[in-house]
């Protein structure tokens, strides 16, 4: 084997590992998603009901039972659980995913061939964010619809 086919050798390899951790990072950005969403989206319901209608209700605990009694667990509390869970994959996969890009071009960027360095860290979670707001921001907005649609009397229109 000549150097140019180890060469060669060693860039498959490098491209290859690196296609693993990105596969790696988006499976568990979408595992991370789908759990904050399923711990959470009770809690961000009430908020957003007490953002939108603050005259309704005069506290959370007060949100929670009335949306508990009047639209029922899954109805009331989960309301907006699919385009959130569609949103959180989303978002969390493509962050943990262009992360570790994100860090590795910002490294060799840099000249560093070393760990990366704390504003290294900051410049790279930057872009992914940067990235991952583009599959955040519509997906958001059809969930935050969808929770307070009984107080809008506006049933099924997103």
């Amino acid at each position: 084997m000549n150097s140019q086919d180890a060469s060669q050798s060693v860039t498959e390899s490098t491209a290859s590992r690196h296609f693993i951790e990105g596969v790696i990072g988006f499976i568990a950005g979408s595992l991370g998603g789908s759990a904050s969403v399923f711990v959470g989206q009770p809690l961000d319901t009430v908020k957003v009901k007490l953002q939108t209608f603050p005259h309704l209700y005069n506290n959370g605990l007060q949100c929670f039972k009335k949306t508990l009694k009047n639209e029922g667990f899954f109805r009331g509390l989960y309301a907006g659980t699919f385009p959130a869970l569609a949103a959180n994959i989303a978002e969390n996969s493509v962050l943990f995913c262009a992360h570790g890009f994100c860090q590795k071009g910002v490294t060799y960027l840099s000249g560093n061939e070393g760990a990366p360095k704390p504003l290294e860290n900051a410049i790279a979670g930057f872009f992914a964010a940067f990235f991952s707001s583009f599959t955040l921001c519509p997906t958001e907005l059809i969930k935050c619809r969808l929770q307070s649609l009984k107080e809008t009397g506006q049933s099924g229109k997103v």
